[in-house]
């Protein structure tokens, strides 16, 4: 049996939360610290293992037993010098991974040679995220992997006919491979017989350029069709109408 993965979770703020959540709910053994009372107050209910402390403070890091945990997590921001100074002292304790929130990417490569193990920049997530969105509407979520990959969420339009991806063959076409489909609310990994529907959004993994091809080309499938049928509608309506005429 895998051994559970214990966390450190340093700051409390609307980031430092998301992530006590998200490992909370996966069953992970977490602490979590921060100078801020009311904070600490509001995660209780959720995590009893959260404590008013300073993260800056090498004694409270051992009294709490950070220094035993298998990763930590420098999550809050603002405050560059604590941020420093929180990494080295868990770098100094043993911890053998340390993940460092940075607001400035001039401190990525600081954080790194100070002992961070990971550096992530989640202003600068949001914007990449946002900003590829706003130009393709079809994209509900924008995540980027590196600097060629990334993984999209596209919601599949409402007329789209339905295919299998084995037909489709994203993979050979586009260098898309489609990971997850959500469908009415359940998601499943999906294997070459399964088919894409309406409506579905589908998670797809490859460059952005890639990407962006196949969603125009698997929603326009689906405004071509309704355009057929609306135009079979209208020829049917227009001979109706003449047999009525004659």
């Amino acid at each position: 049996m895998a051994k559970k993965i214990s966390v450190a979770v340093l700051g409390l703020g609307q980031f430092g939360r998301a992530i006590v959540e998200e490992l909370v709910n996966n069953g992970m053994d977490v602490i979590a610290i921060d100078t801020d009372e009311d904070a600490v107050r509001r995660i209780a209910p959720l995590l009893p293992t959260a404590f008013i402390a300073d993260s800056t403070n090498e004694d409270a890091l051992k009294e709490l037993g950070i220094d035993e945990v298998d990763v930590a997590i420098v999550a809050f921001g603002g405050n560059q010098e604590g941020s420093v100074l929180t990494t080295i002292l868990l770098k100094e304790l043993g911890v053998k991974r340390i993940v460092v929130r940075v607001d400035n990417e001039h401190y990525a490569r600081v954080m790194l040679k100070l002992g961070a193990s990971e550096v992530i920049a989640p202003q600068k997530m949001a914007g990449e995220s946002l900003a590829n969105r706003i130009w393709n509407d079809d994209y509900k979520d924008f995540y980027k992997l590196d600097e060629k990959y990334s993984i999209v969420s596209i919601k599949v339009d409402e007329n789209y006919p339905g295919m299998t991806i084995m037909a489709m063959n994203p993979n050979f076409k586009y260098g898309v491979s489609i990971v997850l489909i959500v469908r009415n609310g359940h998601s499943f990994v999906p294997s070459g017989r399964d088919s894409i529907l309406a409506n579905d959004d589908i998670f797809c993994v490859g460059t952005t350029k890639d990407i962006q091809r196949f969603g125009v080309d698997i929603n326009e499938a689906g405004n071509k069709l309704k355009a057929k049928e609306d135009r079979k509608a209208a020829k049917k309506a227009k001979k109706a109408k003449d047999k009525e005429e004659e």
